[in-house]
């Protein structure tokens, strides 16, 4: 809770910050946080660290990150644009949940798994790529994002979980690897 509720706009570390961890709740609620440039030094954004910031419009997360926390950016509802760099191998549940502003999201190679509701209810999202080392695509992963209008499932996919992609009502298409790996897919994965 080191700056929760505070009412900065912007957030800027020190060129040479020697931060490793953004600690859980860190920046929870800061309604007024319009920017962030998380160092180059940080290892791991903790749970809810930047949850509630609905003003937050743009996110860069470094490679060095590896881990990013359950409910970590959830409702953060103006977040258009979010990078994460090859170097994350965990995302949290929830971490994105809520993101009603976001449109496009790139899954890098280094993550092995997309948490349960990871993305729920990201309605403007359009467009998901997800990286080639990715086994797992959790409980109701996607549910809910509606604007998604198609899906390349990569061949490292072995399960996708109940509900993953349930609701999101503008698929036209998914496609499946010639050597997909394909072994679990969860009841109504696709539904609606």
């Amino acid at each position: 809770w080191a700056f929760a509720q505070c009412g900065a706009e912007t957030i800027t570390f020190a060129a040479n910050s020697q931060l490793t961890t953004i600690d859980d709740y860190a920046f929870q609620y800061c309604i007024a946080l319009i920017d962030v440039s998380i160092p180059n030094s940080v290892l791991d954004i903790g749970d809810y660290a930047f949850c509630f910031c609905t003003s937050l419009t743009s996110v860069t997360i470094p490679e060095s990150v590896t881990s990013i926390g359950d409910y970590a950016f959830f409702n953060c509802s103006l977040l258009t644009s979010i990078t994460i760099l090859d170097g994350v191998t965990s995302i949290g549940p929830f971490a994105f949940c809520n993101c009603s502003s976001l449109t496009n999201i790139t899954i890098p190679n280094s993550v092995t798994s997309i948490s349960s509701r990871t993305f729920k209810d990201c309605t403007s999202l359009t467009s998901v790529i997800i990286g080639n080392c990715v086994t797992t695509i959790d409980y109701a992963a996607f549910f809910g994002c509606r604007g998604i209008t198609s899906v390349t499932i990569p061949d490292s996919v072995t399960s996708i979980g109940d509900l993953a992609f349930y609701g999101c009502s503008s698929i036209e298409s998914i496609a499946f690897g010639e050597n997909s790996q394909m072994m679990i897919l969860g009841e109504e994965a696709f539904g609606d």
